[in-house]
């Protein structure tokens, strides 16, 4: 019988997931703060937790508890909320929540997220091979023009020591870039670490990068890690205001001290940095200072976005299905009918990395993964006005009612917009643009 914890200060809500998930045949405890949350956790094993953001009566809230729990456990976690919105949820999926769903939600939806959150977790820590925190060391795949350029890039500027910035939204493999960048340098040999700002403490990320030395530890830093090799720091845009300083210091007299610490330790490694977001207007906001963006930023490579780079996603398909395939030990089968019919007309706001997660459930999975919640479904559309027109043009007609009507039902509010139809907002931003959508029309 599969252990399943529900963290949520409403009893009803309590009564109403347990009724529902117990029919099924699990076993259900309840919390309704973070104390009764951590000790059911230190004191049970669980196949899932089910966790409310907002919890009266609590000394942390869910996202607090959800980063508690990461530090120790691997459990899946789906996150609920009845006050949800795009930018919680993908703070939620960024801090390591399995899915997020919005209050108020039917029988189905909660089981199908439960069902399969639990197997997607039981499949893959089963079958695979951990790699210095790396769950894969994924190849740089891509033959669309703006990739190739990409890749020429890369063979000139890896053998050099020029520290390197990666732009691209989320999901776009700026990771991959940077391993691949690290690869092919003189540095090959040495150690890859990486750092993720955005993820981090502030008040401990001077720590992380630097180290610290006293009386009672002596602990070895990213900087010093990544000795004759690379550090990768990821979302550097994140990274407080008084760490730049340090790092702006570092960079000029190569060589620093641990915290707390007097030794001066000489820097001797690369490093290449990524952002999603515009630093120059981060300098203009003053969150990002401009003498640390110049250091930085020595060679520019601007990652697409996957529905920018189009013809690349069967040679994605086939890649991670192959790798999927293989780690689940299943028959090798062509998703690509699959992926391109149900997801036609989709713009991939995750870009690479929401394919991938597709792909990955798809293999597992298999037809028993509904996507209902994450396409359009065109098959209903039945307007007699667009009989006569071609496909591309009766697409386009349909998308701009369909935003429209979306727009127009949340008075305007691109973020719920957003929300409700599953998109991130600068893809929703790009869509609306593409169609011809005038803040006019959005009133």
């Amino acid at each position: 019988m599969k252990n399943i914890l529900v963290i949520d200060d409403e009893i009803d809500i309590c009564n109403n997931i347990k009724a529902i998930l117990a029919d099924e045949g699990f076993n259900i405890q309840i919390a309704h703060n973070s104390d009764d949350a951590f000790k059911c956790i230190n004191n049970n094993t669980y196949n899932l937790i089910i966790l409310d953001v907002w919890l009266d009566n609590s000394k942390y809230d869910g996202l607090e508890i959800l980063k508690q729990i990461r530090e120790n456990e691997t459990v899946p976690i789906i996150i609920i909320s009845g006050h949800g919105n795009i930018d919680m949820a993908v703070s939620a999926i960024k801090d390591g929540a399995n899915e997020f769903i919005e209050k108020p939600f039917n029988t189905e939806r909660l089981l199908l997220s439960v069902n399969r959150s639990i197997e997607l977790h039981e499949v893959k820590y089963e079958n695979r091979i951990l790699k210095e925190g790396n769950i894969f060391d994924y190849k740089f795949i891509g033959i669309s023009p703006s990739i190739t350029k990409i890749k020429q890039q890369i063979i000139k500027i890896a053998p050099t020591l020029s520290r390197v910035m990666i732009y691209g939204e989320s999901g776009t493999g700026k990771d991959i870039i940077a391993k691949e960048i690290h690869k092919n340098s003189i540095n090959k040999n040495g150690p890859f670490i990486i750092l993720n700002a955005a993820l981090m403490d502030p008040d401990n990320l001077e720590s992380e990068l630097f180290g610290i030395q006293d009386n009672n530890s002596n602990k070895v830093g990213h900087l010093e890690k990544a000795e004759n090799g690379t550090l990768f720091i990821d979302e550097v845009g994140e990274m407080p205001l008084q760490t730049q300083a340090k790092i702006l210091r570092v960079l000029t007299d190569k060589n620093f001290t641990k915290r707390g610490g007097n030794e001066l330790i000489k820097l001797n490694c690369r490093i290449v940095c990524s952002t999603t977001k515009n630093l120059e207007q981060l300098i203009n906001e003053g969150s990002f200072r401009k003498d640390l963006f110049h250091r930085l930023n020595v060679v520019t490579i601007k990652l697409p976005t996957l529905i920018e780079r189009s013809n690349d996603i069967d040679l994605l398909i086939d890649y991670f299905t192959e790798i999927f395939s293989k780690e689940n030990n299943q028959k090798n089968t062509d998703l690509k009918p699959i992926i391109k019919t149900k997801y036609i007309n989709y713009d991939w706001p995750g870009n690479i990395r929401e394919l991938r997660n597709v792909i990955e459930r798809y293999s597992i999975l298999g037809e028993k993964y509904d996507d209902n919640n994450e396409t359009e479904k065109l098959e209903d559309f039945q307007n007699k006005n667009v009989i006569s027109l071609p496909l591309r043009n009766a697409r386009k007609l349909f998308e701009k009612n369909y935003l429209q009507s979306q727009i127009n039902r949340f008075d305007g509010n691109i973020s719920k917009t957003a929300a409700f139809i599953g998109m991130e907002r600068s893809a929703l931003h790009r869509k609306l643009k593409q169609l011809g959508i005038t803040e006019e029309d959005k009133q």
